[in-house]
């Protein structure tokens, strides 16, 4: 018995070793889950540090280069901007390691193989990547005392004078080891496996930090504040569209009037657009002149993933004064924050939440009339997803010249990468595609549904557009959306008060959403006392139509279905976009 108890003890604490080592399922075709790599592959693609070869492949025997080396230690600091200076002949401008190069030269962690060249392409032996990674210890302020006896190695006399040093340090705390238990290929080339495997276990080093100064104290937003993402024209705005005031009123005349001289900062010179988000302003200090600063900010407490939000640069107020402007919050949302000096200096954590708005504005650079169909709660209470549906004006310039609103290039990488948008959809006329489509830009796909004129959407022509630009817009797969016409007025409100009415919305926040194209670069805009009364036909046309319905709500679903949208669509559409 006792023999049988021992047995199944110990084949107990066998599945229970097995049990407890991790699997890492690898999205690489050449870097099975078994291979000794998997586990330093997975976590190095995770942190952003590297990515795959292409083709679905990580080459993990292929060796490193010195571009290569240099991107990686540069994307782990942030991916910080630099101004590219021409210091060497072979790094040019476009070169997607040109900023890296830059970056580890000006701070001494890489220089290059001659006065003129850097040779990017040149292959690094293991010996080269230990010296590289002792010079970057060193730009952290981190200790590089502590030398390993490499007298057990075999080939420890063939380590170049250069790296003897950096060799027996690295060894020293156990970022590299040997090839072998007695040898250490110094002069072999390092591969990408080895340093996946050498900087999953830098993170884990701990590094005696050999300044004491550096700390970090986070200022604003204070704990538990309450920001309000509408900038104080807007704020006015809900105030007298909601108490009425604007009934009878020219919007967009009498909105100009309420900007008061204080508020003019706020608004740029030549501005078209008074809906622009709140831009808000982080301030920390640092008492040491630390070179890298990184704001960061997620919806999560552990900062697994980034906040979908528009962060600028970091600016030096005065000395040890910094300051970052943040825009594109959402609504009635907890966010926490922190500050990263370098990876031996972060400040504590702290969070804030921003008010519960009505509505989401967007800021894109050069762009106007941009909002979150999210945050808004319908009439049953409940809130609507953001960062799913975007309305706007038309994101691209035509071949004649127009100043109003299209986007820039940093206005266009930030609908595609802060927002994440996956799909554009263009509600302008066909003949005009030629014009304002200029290609897919950041992997956006762009899907063009021509519109004609609402009050025609009752007629067969009319439902057959109607037809094609919900089976677009209802498509939750294509998420992140953004629609558009040419400046996001009629055409794109048109469709958001249908998306809304299907949402729940009351209908006093649809005529709401609305008129706010009255403050961007259209004339006012009303609903329903719009000026030509389409969207006043098209309501009452569906009264008409479905007299024994009781809500607007029900009268657009029945109205979708009649031309031919599946029913579980717009079910799939309203559980998507509904929160509990």
């Amino acid at each position: 018995m006792k023999m049988r108890f021992r047995l199944l003890a110990a084949l107990l604490a066998a599945v229970m070793i097995i049990l407890a080592v991790p699997a890492y399922a690898s999205s690489f075709s050449d870097v099975e889950d078994g291979r000794w790599s998997a586990a330093d592959v997975a976590y190095v693609v995770e942190k952003g540090y590297m990515n795959g070869t292409g083709n679905g492949k990580f080459s993990p025997r292929d060796p490193m280069t010195r571009a290569m080396i240099v991107t990686v230690l540069w994307r782990r600091e942030g991916s910080p901007k630099m101004a590219f200076v021409p210091v060497f002949t072979d790094v040019s401008e476009n070169d997607y390691y040109a900023s890296a190069v830059i970056w580890a030269k000006n701070n001494g962690i890489v220089n290059g193989t001659s006065d003129k060249e850097f040779s990017p392409k040149a292959n690094v032996t293991r010996e080269q990547l230990a010296a590289m990674l002792m010079r970057y210890t060193g730009f952290l302020h981190y200790s590089t005392k502590g030398r390993a006896d490499l007298k057990g190695y075999t080939d420890a006399s063939g380590i170049s004078s250069y790296a003897a040093d950096a060799v027996a340090w690295a060894v020293k705390v156990g970022i590299i080891s040997g090839t072998t238990p007695k040898t250490l290929s110094p002069r072999n080339h390092a591969s990408r496996e080895q340093f996946a495997a050498i900087l999953r276990r830098y993170d884990g080093a701990k590094f005696e930090y050999t300044n004491l100064r550096g700390k970090i104290e986070l200022i604003y937003p204070a704990e538990g504040e309450e920001i309000s993402v509408l900038n104080p024209l807007m704020k006015t705005f809900v105030n007298r569209f909601y108490s009425g005031d604007f009934d009878d009123l020219e919007v967009l005349e009498d909105a100009y009037n309420w900007l008061p001289t204080e508020d003019s900062e706020f608004f740029k010179s030549g501005a078209h657009d008074l809906t622009y988000p709140a831009a808000v302003n982080f301030r920390w200090t640092c008492d040491n002149p630390i070179r890298i600063m990184k704001l960061e900010i997620s919806e999560k407490e552990d900062f697994s993933e980034p906040a979908e939000v528009s962060v600028g640069e970091v600016f030096s107020l005065t000395e040890g004064m910094y300051s970052c402007n943040v825009t594109n919050f959402k609504v009635g949302t907890t966010y926490y924050w922190r500050v990263r000096a370098d990876f031996a200096t972060k400040s504590d954590t702290r969070s804030f939440t921003t008010a519960a708005d009505r509505y989401r504005p967007i800021y894109l650079e050069g762009g106007s009339n941009v909002r979150d169909l999210g945050g808004w709660v319908n009439a049953e209470g409940k809130r609507i997803r953001q960062g799913a549906i975007y309305r706007g004006a038309e994101p691209e310039s035509y071949s004649f010249e127009d100043p109003h609103h299209f986007l820039t290039a940093e206005g266009r990488r930030r609908l595609a990468e802060d927002l994440g948008v996956k799909t554009r959809l263009d509600l302008q006329v066909e003949s005009l595609e030629g014009l304002h489509h200029q290609g897919e830009w950041y992997g956006i796909e762009y899907c063009l549904r021509p519109s004609k004129k609402w009050e025609e959407c009752f007629e067969e022509e009319g439902r057959a557009w109607m037809k094609e630009v919900f089976e677009a817009a209802l498509d939750t797969t294509k998420y992140p959306l953004y629609f558009h016409c040419y400046a996001g007025a009629d055409r794109t409100g048109t469709v958001a008060a249908v998306l809304e009415c299907l949402l729940g919305m009351d209908m006093r926040d649809i005529e709401f959403d609305f008129n706010v194209t009255s403050l961007t670069i259209c004339s006012p805009r009303f609903w329903p006392r719009d000026r030509d009364g389409s969207r006043v036909k098209f309501v009452d046309g569906l009264a008409e139509m479905y007299p024994d319905k009781a809500t607007t709500q029900e009268r657009v679903e029945e109205f979708l279905v009649s031309i031919g949208i599946a029913r579980e669509k717009i079910e799939a559409f309203r559980e998507y976009m509904i929160i509990d």
